[in-house]
């Protein structure tokens, strides 16, 4: 009975140790070079994490730009007319994002402001008149941002010096080989977590199985 005992602590022992060892995953916000990004994202409530209202009014992707190392992000807003007001933190106040340029006929602006960290959800303020239904209310929204959803528009290379150009919203590439070969490190590099998290278990498991193994080799000692 004490050789089982010591047997169970040193599998319980051996198994917390295991697990000090594995590898764990940290999610932060992701180190840039400077270039041109799209950038997926969601509009949160501001008491919890479910989508607001408000997310289908802001159109996805958001463009980010990267330049010594500061991030500015772009978005473009559809029912601009209800949107009054949209404020977003910078240097510790909630202050009127700018502007860049406004579609009357379809109703939109795009609006443009610094961001520090893509990492944890960005608040924002925003103001909205919905004069049909008679709706006037100002709250808080955040910016939740998918750190997979990162993809490369244009990027400055420190080896050649200079920016890929780009017309539009999609980088030109003049090789069909080498844009497949791009999407897909890309990608690769973009969904780590399914290998990641596949290996984590599959090291717990062998733990265990090696815990066990251990246990029966002490008792079978014991017993001879």
């Amino acid at each position: 009975m004490l050789l089982e005992k010591i047997s169970m602590k040193l599998l319980l022992l051996f198994t917390f140790f295991a697990l000090l060892m594995m590898p764990i995953q940290v999610f932060a916000s992701p180190d840039l070079e400077d270039g041109t990004y799209t950038i997926g994202y969601t509009v949160l409530h501001a008491d919890n994490d479910s989508a607001s209202i408000a997310n289908d009014y802001w159109e996805k992707p958001a463009t980010l730009y990267v330049e010594d190392g500061q991030m500015k992000l772009e978005m473009t807003l559809n029912h601009s007319s209800w949107i009054t007001e949209f404020k977003t933190p910078v240097n510790g106040s909630f202050q009127d994002v700018n502007v860049i340029r406004t579609d009357d006929a379809d109703d939109k602006r795009v609006v443009q402001f610094p961001v520090d960290d893509l990492s944890s959800p960005l608040a924002a303020h925003i103001h909205v008149i919905v004069e049909d239904i008679n709706y006037d209310h100002s709250y808080t929204i955040r910016f939740d941002f998918d750190l997979n959803q990162i993809n490369p528009v244009s990027v400055q290379s420190e080896s050649e010096g200079k920016q890929e150009e780009n017309n539009g919203s999609v980088a030109q590439i003049e090789d069909d080989d080498e844009n497949e070969d791009r999407g897909g490190a890309t990608n690769q590099e973009a969904n780590p977590q399914t290998g990641d998290l596949s290996f984590i278990w599959l090291y717990a498991l062998a733990t265990i199985v090696f815990g066990f193994i251990l246990v029966r080799k002490v008792n079978a000692l014991g017993r001879s």
